[in-house]
């Protein structure tokens, strides 16, 4: 059964309630969805504070309603019942999607998250986007905890929101199901190592590693389209508010950004300390 929303929704509507979250304390900030939130860039992004880079590859499940569904029928997935929710991993023979956010995740552990919300149908969809919770109502699992693709045959992930772990199957294997505290918790941690004590470096060192995971194609075009985002950063900040380290900051933020969504299909963010 279809949730009756989108994929593209539920990451749009996912990524603005994060930003709009707590005021305080390690949030989330996208980087970035659209161009009124680069006119902020000044603002978002301060170059002198630690940063942790969030990848999400979101996925939008289907409602499992029927006991004749294999992972409740043939009891191999011990504590799922129905309703259940269902998300299809990428193929091996159509993407290396999964394996690149696993090489992601060795380099940024913690950080890399396949993300799947735990909403039923449009009006609970409507619901949690209004209060403003829809991160909240996510479960989200790390690549590397579901390990390699055994093979080019489809795989899914069964979960439901009150259950603590998840299966992989096709052959079900306990997975862990992260929340969003957890997530956060994660964060705070990681925004007292040193490789993510300031911005700058993080932003240069994201960028190295996407376009370093990205085709050739992309490759070769990285230094073509980064220029042509310094043009952009340039007009949307006063002339009096930005400084060659925050050009440059910001660039590289924008460039790993688009490749990552564009050639990758994964959604880039910042965390900062509020």
């Amino acid at each position: 059964m279809k949730v009756g929303y989108t994929e593209f929704s539920f990451g749009y509507a996912f990524t603005e309630n994060l930003i709009r979250s707590h005021p305080t304390g390690a949030t989330g900030a996208p980087v970035f969805p659209n161009l009124v939130q680069e006119a902020k860039l000044g603002y978002d992004v301060q170059i002198q504070l630690p940063a942790v880079p969030l990848f999400f590859q979101f996925k939008l499940p289907d409602r499992m309603k029927k006991g004749t569904a294999f992972e409740v029928s043939t009891g191999s997935c011990p504590g799922l019942k129905t309703p259940f929710y269902r998300i299809g991993l990428m193929r091996n023979d159509l993407s290396k999607q999964h394996a690149h956010l696993m090489e992601l995740e060795k380099k940024h552990p913690g950080c890399v998250f396949y993300a799947a919300p735990c909403l039923a149908d449009i009006h609970a969809f409507n619901k949690s986007y209004g209060l403003g919770r829809v991160f909240q109502d996510t479960a989200f699992f790390s690549p590397r905890d579901i390990g390699p693709l055994p093979d080019n045959k489809q795989h899914t992930i069964a979960y439901r929101s009150d259950l603590g772990h998840a299966y992989f199957c096709s052959d079900p294997q306990e997975v862990r199901r992260t929340t969003f505290d957890d997530v956060q918790q994660k964060i705070g941690a990681l925004l007292q190592q040193k490789q993510y004590s300031d911005a700058r470096e993080t932003a240069r060192s994201t960028r190295e590693q996407i376009v370093d995971l990205a085709s050739s194609t992309s490759r070769r075009q990285a230094a073509g389209l980064a220029d042509r985002i310094r043009v952009r950063v340039r007009a949307i900040m006063p002339s009096a508010a930005i400084n060659t380290e925050q050009e440059e900051t910001l660039t590289n933020l924008l460039l790993a950004r688009d490749i990552a969504r564009i050639d990758l299909g994964i959604e880039l963010l910042i965390a900062q300390p509020g």
